[in-house]
């Protein structure tokens, strides 16, 4: 069976991933571009005897190397040289999206130009003539829809047709570029260790001023390269202007004159809603996206544990009416079966070693893990819904005027709003954010914000202070989890930015808006969903299962079921002394650093291991009896909020980074940050209070 590889290639909101998702039927494999975070899936399909192997390139505007994507794109069709490129233009802004096409056209002949929302397009009166702009393009153009499944055939039968064809890159003349295009040609040609690029290609990127294709073509023909020097610098001359924005107004130019033109007609022209001026006002796109994106957190979180309507129904002394809500949210509902499953073991087994195990090893490992499902489920539909029906880039506009003041882009807005109910969701939803390097820095510095697990233990805290201190205590440690966030990100943007030149820019598409289909929801939240319990949840599940194992096992390696006599209570002994700096010694600092390796697990077992260790009946008992001062628990409650990722976040740093140094540089990061900011507020609380 021969194989043919096939790239994907087109602009976000172009309707590639629908039509690959379409093509894969939900079985895809998610790798990396070698040295980078992009992630590449890849699809392999029968069709006709033939093994189709389809790799979904990330969404670009264009080949010119810019962003990370866009290298990591363009090295793909250089260097993995796919059998075909199948380049998706939108049918609905087919100018501009015909400039990617042609960029591709001049690396390699061998296309297939795939027209999407070729229905939508026609419900709104744009007809295209695709028998001409195939004739001028010189390959076969192919209309699509991947929802209603139209034109599948034809372009799978075009696959086939073009990776048996020898086909030569598209020629577009650029005038008086053309001499200066055939010296440095010339030049390259006459020249035996370069990489078997297109000639041309190489000879344009190099007038362009292309650094990769200038760093290449200076070590293969170091002799001639002051020659090539010369002869652009002619071309600068001669030209009178910036050659790559020459060489763009050229593309643009034979797109509307000698592709375009005769071959598409509007019938009808859709005037503007009055609305869409709202939503360019940047007061009030602003005002509506923040809380658009608060509102969507809130109702997130209230399916997915009841919380914060809980809360509200407590203080408003509904608390019979909290509790069920809660015991019926998914999240109480997950757990109300693992109670069952747990009460089968108990009534076989009793109470017996092998029992606990069970129970509360191998039940509780996969509970660590599927009691985050839910509200990942939900989090990864409402993001695809968002991207689909787009939404997404209209709340990226309205608040990137905020973000952009300490390193962010408006993409961030939907990973640093759910990190405040969960970092986990937040980490994982960095993966809407197209740069790769601010993506990057979300996933290290998300788990800086307070999730709602911290803010259940600094709300203990607070009641086991009391008085003023305890009343400021919850926004105080917000306002400097947050003041530590915004720090960090404007310190790393401006780091990233000298060393690659990256710029916070909000360069994006506004497609039109549209109900989102259920399809394609589905396909994004089950592609992520499988993603993460098939990376994350095998390491949370493991360390879960090790970390039962240190609880229930003392030191001679016997089974013991008192915590006090465990390996971890040995080791919270021996490591007691690093908490010296925030006030905490004496002989229940142990109970202290057994807690905070607990956290490690999820932040809201501080108070149980607290309530354990030192056998008190309630969280504010627990408190007094570790005999620590003011200082000394605001020192606490800071560390808490600053130290290190839970593990599912962590697993998440991992699984979303694709390299363990990130969650490595994390985890010191944090602890340092904690650390300092700790024992400053111990020292400043010593001298104020």
């Amino acid at each position: 069976m021969k194989k043919i590889t096939v790239a994907l290639v087109g602009q976000p909101n172009v309707g590639k991933s629908t039509l690959f998702n379409i093509i894969a039927r939900g079985n895809a494999i998610v790798s990396n571009w070698p040295g980078t975070t992009v992630e590449i899936n890849k699809s392999t399909v029968v069709h006709n005897e033939y093994e189709l192997e389809f790799f979904d390139l990330p969404g670009i505007y264009g080949l010119t190397g810019v962003t990370l994507e866009e290298r990591v794109a363009r090295s793909f069709l250089l260097e993995a040289r796919p059998d075909v490129a199948v380049v998706l233009v939108d049918s609905l802004n087919l100018e501009r999206t015909l400039i990617l096409a042609l960029e591709v056209l001049e690396i390699t002949g061998k296309v297939v130009i795939a027209v999407t929302k070729t229905d939508v397009a026609h419900s709104k009166g744009v007809h295209i003539n695709y028998e001409l702009l195939e004739k001028r393009l010189g390959a076969p153009v192919v209309p699509v829809s991947a929802i209603k499944k139209i034109g599948l055939d034809r372009l799978f039968e075009a696959i086939l047709r073009i990776s048996n064809e020898d086909r030569r890159p598209l020629t577009i003349s650029y005038g008086e570029l053309e001499p200066f295009i055939s010296s440095v040609e010339q030049i390259i040609r006459e020249a035996r260790n370069l990489p078997s690029y297109p000639a041309r290609w190489l000879a344009i990127k190099y007038l362009e001023g292309d650094p990769e294709v200038e760093e290449i073509l200076s070590k293969s023909l170091a002799d001639r390269y002051k020659e090539l020097e010369e002869i652009r610098g002619e071309c600068k001359r001669r030209i009178g202007e910036d050659i790559a924005v020459f060489v763009s107004k050229k593309k643009i130019s034979y797109i509307q004159e000698s592709i375009v033109k005769g071959a598409v007609v509007r019938a009808v022209v859709e005037e503007k809603r009055k609305t869409s001026s709202v939503l360019y006002n940047p007061v009030a796109v602003a005002t509506l996206s923040v809380l658009f994106i608060f509102a969507l957190f809130i109702g997130v979180f209230i399916v997915n544990t009841g919380y914060p309507l809980t809360a509200i129904l407590v203080r408003a002394g509904q608390s019979e009416l909290a509790s069920k809500i809660e015991e019926y949210t998914l999240s109480g509902l997950v757990e109300k079966l693992f109670d069952y499953i747990s009460s089968i073991v108990y009534g076989r087994l009793g109470e017996t070693t092998l029992a606990l195990f069970i129970t509360e090893g191998l039940l509780g490992g996969v509970a660590a893990v599927l009691v985050f499902l839910p509200l990942i489920v939900i989090v990864m539909a409402v993001l695809g819904a968002l991207e689909d029906s787009g939404i997404l880039p209209r709340l990226a506009i309205g608040t990137h005027a905020i973000l952009q003041k300490i390193g962010l882009s408006g993409h961030a807005i939907l990973p640093v709003t759910l990190s405040l109910g969960c970092n986990v969701p937040g980490v994982l939803s960095t993966r809407a954010v197209p740069s790769a390097g601010e993506r990057l820095r979300l996933i290290m510095l998300t788990p800086f914000i307070p999730c709602q697990a911290r803010l259940v233990v600094l709300l203990a805290l607070a009641t086991g202070i009391g008085g003023i201190a305890g009343s400021v205590l919850v926004p105080f440690v917000y306002l400097v989890s947050f003041a530590v966030f915004a720090t960090l990100s404007y310190a790393s943007y401006k780091l990233a930015s000298k060393k690659r030149r990256e710029e916070v820019e909000l360069l994006l598409e506004i497609p039109p808006l549209h109900r989102p289909y259920a399809r394609v929801v589905w396909w994004f939240t089950w592609h992520n969903v499988k993603h993460f319990l098939a990376k994350a949840g095998t390491i949370i599940f493991a360390v879960s299962i090790i970390s039962w194992g240190l609880q229930h096992v003392s030191t001679n390696l016997s089974f013991t079921s008192d915590i006090n006599n465990s390996i971890i209570a040995s080791g919270s002994q021996k490591l007691s002394f690093l908490l010296k700096p925030l006030g905490i010694s004496g002989e229940s600092s142990w109970i202290t650093a057994y807690a905070l390796i607990t956290g490690f697990l999820a932040k809201e077992l501080v108070i149980s291991a607290l309530m354990t260790a030192t056998g008190a009946s309630s969280i504010q008992e627990a408190v007094s009896s570790l005999g620590l001062t003011v200082p000394s628990l605001i020192a606490l409650a800071l560390f808490i909020a600053l130290y290190v990722p839970c593990l599912p976040t962590l697993a998440a740093i991992y699984m979303e980074s694709r390299k363990a140094r990130y969650a490595i540089i994390t985890i010191v990061l944090m602890i340092a940050t904690a650390y300092v900011l700790g024992a400053l507020a111990y020292l400043l609380a010593n001298i104020f209070l």
